[in-house]
């Protein structure tokens, strides 16, 4: 009797360690293949080209080019030269691989003389969708090419320069003739009639963007607005809307951050559906209970399809 125990215990030992055995292949097995796929990762040389436009010196255009993936976001940086101004944005490669920003200051003026550049790097990979994450690797590591740099995290860069000469500019009144009886050619009289176009097209978003806001933006006022041409879109009548508003009501200063952004996506919002010529908005705040003078928060939105997608948001509230 105390034979068969003894066999059937050996049976049963014998056949726990074959499945501990099994096992232990199988991990091992994953495993090495899990190793596998992330040597065997096909590699990222990333390339990426800038390029610059200037419009007036009022509007620096950046533009690019590149084989990262779709919705790779990226930080542009624009830098004066021997000055502490810079202005830093996010934006998102698009499906072909490119990318556009556009600066502005926020009174409409001119950029002041010197050399600018401009840096693009790709975000952390953390901060990227997991898509993305993916193809980089951790920290990057699948990221290669003479334009990756960093220690403990890769990151693709670019830069460009360009230089703004203000005397290099012309102004509206040495476009017309000196002479005021100079009779106008046909081709002077086609410009005044698309010029006229444009007047109009501006006046119709100027009115639209009023009343959007005197209808739904109870505890708000205008303070001015300022409507100029897209001097970087390819189409014709395409407008940049600068808004300057005030927040009346007393609130604490998180509060008003709260409702001036939340009327801000709400107005550009309405306007991408509404008016289809407007290309760009941004939204400037004061807050009269906190500070009567300076503007506290600064939203951009740029066109996507029939949205308004922000780009940009500054605020010294929170």
């Amino acid at each position: 009797m105390n034979s068969i125990k003894t066999f059937l215990l050996l049976i049963l030992c014998a056949l726990f360690i074959t499945a501990c055995s099994k096992e232990d292949n199988t991990s091992t097995s994953d495993s090495g293949k899990k190793e596998e796929s992330i040597e065997t990762k096909e590699k990222l040389n990333v390339k990426i080209t800038l390029d610059k436009e200037i419009t007036n010196n009022k509007i620096i255009i950046l533009s690019g080019k590149s084989n990262l993936p779709k919705d790779t976001v990226l930080r542009i940086r624009l830098e004066q030269k021997n000055s502490h101004k810079n202005s830093i944005v996010n934006t998102a490669v698009q499906k072909d691989g490119s990318f556009e920003y556009k600066f502005f200051n926020e009174d409409d003026t001119v950029f002041d003389d010197g050399k600018y550049f401009i840096y693009v790097e790709t975000l952390p990979v953390l901060e990227q969708a997991e898509v993305i994450q993916e193809i980089f690797g951790d920290n990057g590591s699948n990221l290669t090419g003479p334009q990756i740099s960093g220690e403990s995290e890769l990151k693709a860069t670019a830069e460009i320069d360009l230089k703004i000469n203000n005397s290099e500019v012309i102004t509206e009144e040495e476009t017309f003739p000196k002479d005021k009886e100079e009779a106008y050619t046909s081709e002077e009289v086609e410009d005044n009639s698309e010029a006229d176009e444009l007047e109009m097209v501006k006046d119709d978003a100027e009115i639209e963007i009023k009343k959007i806001i005197e209808k739904n933006y109870k505890t708000t006022s205008i303070e001015k607005i300022e409507i100029n041409e897209d001097m970087g879109s390819s189409e014709k009548n395409k407008l940049i809307a600068l808004v300057y508003l005030s927040f009346d009501a007393l609130n604490t200063s998180k509060t008003a951050y709260n409702m001036v952004e939340m009327y801000s996506d709400d107005l550009a919002a309405n306007i991408g559906k509404e008016n289809d010529t407007v290309n760009q908005i941004a939204v400037f705040w004061k807050v009269p209970y906190i500070d009567e003078e300076k503007t506290l928060a600064k939203f951009s939105y740029e066109r996507s399809g029939e949205q308004m997608i922000i780009t940009d948001k500054v605020s010294s509230l929170r």
